[in-house]
């Protein structure tokens, strides 16, 4: 971890996808729960934060009493996070920070009733991010739901390219295209929402693109 994309406020889709899907908060504090939350569905349910960075996911779940867990390969930024969430009062929470790799996730099958993942499974060789889909559709329950999101390209291209400058310099970045997600996610999940959200510049000109899917395990 380099420092240089430490954010402590959820992304806005997460938000969005939690909201939407599992549970809302009104505007006196209470919750309107979207998924079966019933007492017994409550005692066994759990989230995962998919390479969780420093935890802002994880704080975020937290305060939506959603019994969340996050899982990073930076030892760095466990270690922080942890720190962090110690200073907000959370330090049993911070113990759910582990470091580990996507590829060999340390939990049971059928485990988790939710996962996010933000900025991840497009950070890394696609073979490795293909084996992390796996492992997550293997500790999800079945209806379980995931949201994640795929850096594309305003030229639709294809590819992995080892990133040349910024804080992710010498790092692998996948871009994808729409046939490419779709092969990506395969049949073992179902795709429940798709959207691709774009940046444009002061001259028109598109300077980012990205997926953003919701996907269910069948």
């Amino acid at each position: 971890m380099r420092g240089g994309n430490i954010c402590f406020y959820p992304h806005e889709e997460i938000v969005r996808f939690v909201n939407k899907y599992v549970r809302k908060k009104i505007y006196d504090g209470t919750y309107i729960n979207v998924m079966d939350l019933t007492e017994e569905s409550w005692n066994d349910f759990r989230c995962l934060d998919l390479g969780c960075g420093m935890g802002r996911h994880v704080n975020f779940l937290d305060d939506f009493q959603l019994n969340p867990y996050g899982i990073d390969l930076s030892d760095v930024a466990i270690n922080m996070g942890r720190q962090w969430l110690k200073t907000q009062g959370k330090s049993s929470l911070s113990e759910k920070l582990i470091v580990g790799s996507v590829t060999e996730l340390p939990f049971p099958d059928d485990y988790f009733s939710i996962c996010v993942s933000h900025g991840v499974l497009d950070s890394m060789p696609r073979d490795i991010a293909i084996e992390g889909l796996k492992e997550t559709y293997r500790v999800l329950k079945q209806g379980g739901l995931m949201y994640l999101d795929l850096v594309m390209d305003s030229l639709d291209k294809d590819k992995d390219e080892i990133v040349s400058t910024g804080y992710e310099k010498d790092t692998i970045q996948s871009y994808f295209n729409i046939e490419s997600i779709k092969s990506f996610i395969g049949n073992q999940f179902e795709i429940v929402e798709f959207k691709i959200i774009s940046w444009q510049n002061i001259e028109g000109v598109e300077a980012h693109r990205r997926a953003h899917l919701i996907i269910k395990k069948k």
